[in-house]
């Protein structure tokens, strides 16, 4: 009787746990901290930034970041992960993109395209600073 109690917990777990796995959950996610810009991507060429040049995006646990320039440019954005490494970001003045991604040990690659020629490249720099 033991041995079926414990089956049926089982089983009845497992369907609770499954039935949540279509929800995505963006704790999960390696884009989760803060990234700053280090360098651009030309042509497949890497190049360092200019002097005073500065980009940064903070990515949140929740589905939401903020991006922020050297022009004092402070934007709020939701994202969300999409199928071939690209992630969705939805900017609240209106502004949306779409780049794809890849990591290099604590570097996050964002690529205009899918031929990877063009892009950024944005060093780890914590969880988050705000």
């Amino acid at each position: 009787m033991k041995k079926i109690y414990a089956l049926m917990t089982l089983v009845t777990l497992s369907l609770a746990l499954s039935s949540c796995g279509d929800e995505w959950e963006y704790w999960d996610s390696d884009l989760i901290g803060h990234w700053e810009k280090v360098s651009v991507i030309e042509n497949g060429r890497e190049y360092d930034l200019e002097v005073g040049e500065y980009e940064e995006y903070t990515f949140y646990d929740n589905g939401t970041g903020v991006y922020r320039n050297e022009y004092g440019t402070r934007v709020r954005f939701d994202w969300y992960e999409r199928s071939g490494r690209r992630v969705e970001m939805r900017f609240d003045d209106g502004l949306d993109e779409y780049p794809y991604y890849e990591f290099e040990g604590n570097y996050l690659i964002l690529y205009d395209n899918s031929s990877h020629r063009d892009g950024r490249v944005f060093r780890y720099a914590g969880h988050s600073r705000y």
